[in-house]
């Protein structure tokens, strides 16, 4: 098994699973771009409620990632049952975590005042996320699905209906925003309710899929679903709580960033959240190399391969670093046109906010690179079960480095955005160096048959 096999069979897993990831983040692009036709002001409200939201999103999709790794190491050594009780048990977690969260975005209006919001933004922010909360639990049990079938290298189900929730998400929210075919119009929280009903409808089209489709019914994912498998529901939560700290302290993170923008002015902000997610969706491609490899790698190393592991990494870093780099070129060059995508670059009052974006735009081609190669490293860890260094490492990236730089920056220097925007790229350029070291040393040790030390 050469190189020409192992990249081969990379690409079989990250086509698809780019593909995955490309239609999540255009779902965003598309909230986004369509909250931009409501008016800057509530771009900018519910730029921060989608920040908050897909920030406890991921924070949970943390402490569930491990569900595929663990599930690609029972594959590769042929554990069928294993894969399944893994499934149940991941399941019953997400449902565990859903609720009291829920609860939670209800009430987070007090918190919103006291970080110093204006009052307009934070009645539009609560009423985009009191309406996309309900579709958390279907949105995690979505993520446990995807982790699953990427395991048993069945991702093409879900590329299949991701992509074809696109255009079912923008006609939902054109619909509820604007109060077509007699629904309410709802505005802002239409979007929101558009997202909840597309994450349940995802949901319930993979579980029916999951029992009917041959060449997964065989796996009878959902034949321990009524028993609670404390073993594997710990070694879940203890590979997984690491990376739920790692995801919560980097989404946290944007999420301060957002808030500081919005203390520096509504302008500011939309010009972050515009910024923000074009660079978001340019990263899916990242995030879907970043799975492929740790699946790839899990895969090995239950085959007892750790030199193919190695190979299969080297491989994902460079494929992913050259993409990295060519689509980060638009962002250098066209700026203003990308910024045309979410406002009327024509009107006198989104001047400031035009500006703001060309400025953060330049910084942002420098973080996408490096963001890059720090999810490539982040994957393959994923697949090494080494997860409990990300932590620590990624609070230094993201807080101390990120926030707590950036603001010194922003508001002591008063660099503000741009400011803020530098000291990020510094803090990824951190976290990839740090990571890719580990991994290099990991797999060194693993092929020449040492133990794993810090």
């Amino acid at each position: 098994m050469g190189f020409a096999f192992e990249t081969r069979a990379l690409l079989r897993l990250a086509i698809p699973l780019t593909l995955i990831q490309i239609a999540e983040g255009m779902v965003n692009f598309v909230d986004t771009l369509m909250m931009g036709w409501l008016g800057t002001s509530t771009l900018a409200a519910g730029g921060l409620g989608a920040v908050i939201f897909w920030t406890l999103l991921s924070l949970f999709t943390g402490l569930l990632e491990m569900t595929g790794a663990l599930a690609a190491e029972a594959y590769g050594a042929g554990d069928h049952q294993q894969v399944s009780i893994i499934n149940a048990q991941a399941l019953w977690l997400s449902l565990g975590v859903s609720v009291p969260t829920m609860v939670m975005f209800w009430h987070l209006d007090t918190v919103l005042y006291f970080f110093g919001q204006e009052t307009q933004v934070v009645v539009q922010t609560m009423a985009y996320l009191r309406a996309i909360m309900w579709g958390l639990p279907a949105a995690l049990g979505l993520f446990v699905f995807k982790e699953i079938t990427t395991a048993l290298m069945q991702p093409r189900l879900l590329t299949l209906l991701m992509v074809v929730s696109i255009p079912v998400n923008i006609v939902l929210n054109y619909s509820l925003m604007y109060g077509l075919w007699r629904l309410p119009e709802l505005g802002l929280a239409g979007i929101g309710w558009s997202s909840a009903i597309v994450f349940w409808m995802n949901f319930g089209i993979t579980a029916v899929c999951l029992t009917q489709l041959p060449t997964l019914r065989r796996w009878q994912l959902f034949r321990y679903w009524r028993q609670l498998k404390v073993p594997v529901l710990r070694e879940i939560i203890h590979l997984g709580w690491p990376l739920c700290v790692d995801y919560g302290t980097e989404f946290g993170a944007l999420t301060a960033a957002a808030l500081l923008m919005g203390i520096w002015g509504t302008d500011l902000l939309a010009a972050h959240r515009i910024v923000m997610t074009t660079t978001e969706l340019l990263l899916m491609f990242s995030w879907g190399m970043s799975y492929a490899a740790a699946m790839r790698t899990a895969h090995r190393i239950g085959e007892g391969r750790p030199d193919i592991a190695k190979q299969a990494m080297d491989i994902s870093m460079i494929m992913n670093l050259g993409l990295v780099v060519i689509l980060a070129i638009p962002l250098w060059f066209l700026p203003e046109q990308i910024t045309g995508f979410y406002i009327d670059t024509a009107l006198a009052e989104n001047q400031s906010t035009i500006q703001a974006a060309v400025s953060i735009f330049k910084v942002g081609v420098i973080f996408q690179i490096f963001q890059g190669i720090r999810l490539m490293s982040l994957g393959t860890l994923q697949g090494l079960r080494d997860t409990h260094l990300l932590a620590t490492v990624d609070f230094l990236a993201h807080w101390a480095i990120g926030i707590g730089l950036g603001y010194l920056l922003g508001q002591g220097l008063n660099w503000q955005g741009v400011g803020l925007w530098w000291s990020l790229v510094l803090g990824q350029v951190t976290a990839a160096v740090i990571l890719t070291i580990r991994v290099q040393y990991l797999l060194r040790r693993r092929i020449e048959g040492l133990p794993d030390t810090l």
